[in-house]
């Protein structure tokens, strides 16, 4: 049986691979394009460049997503489900402010606390899963 940790380093080597591969595609178009010898080229380089890139955002997402399941694994005592929701939509979502978290929270639970979700998230920031950014908002630690 494929362990969670295996399958979080098969897509991390994934992830480096298609990061190298943009690089070298970006290195290529930008030969291609100072050359000006080839321009229908440079352009079917910068539109696998685009094309390549769209994996790139779902790959990040499962990483983090498969990180908010580890977590939730390791520390029972976060199992509650505000935690969940907080974590789930920060892992889907981005960094959130504290109100936005609120309204998540809310969506799913048909109601939520500013102050219990603010606990919650100061709470996870502790324990080291989450981090204040810029400004109000609050993010998953990488």
């Amino acid at each position: 049986m494929v362990g969670l940790s295996d399958i979080e380093e098969d897509l991390k080597a994934v992830n480096e691979k298609l990061e190298r591969m943009m690089r070298r595609l970006d290195y290529l178009e930008a030969i291609l394009t100072e050359s000006r010898q080839y321009p229908e080229i440079a352009r079917l380089m910068g539109d696998l460049s685009v094309g390549a890139s769209l994996y790139g955002e779902p790959l990040k997402l499962i990483q983090r997503l498969l990180g908010v399941r580890r977590f939730l694994e390791k520390k029972p005592e976060s199992r509650d489900e505000v935690s969940r929701i907080i974590l789930n939509a920060l892992a889907l979502k981005g960094p959130m402010n504290i109100s936005a978290l609120t309204r998540e929270v809310a969506g799913e639970k048909g109601s939520a606390s500013r102050i219990t979700v603010r606990k919650r998230v100061l709470s996870l920031v502790e324990e080291g899963v989450v981090e204040k950014g810029e400004g109000f908002d609050y993010r998953l630690v990488e």
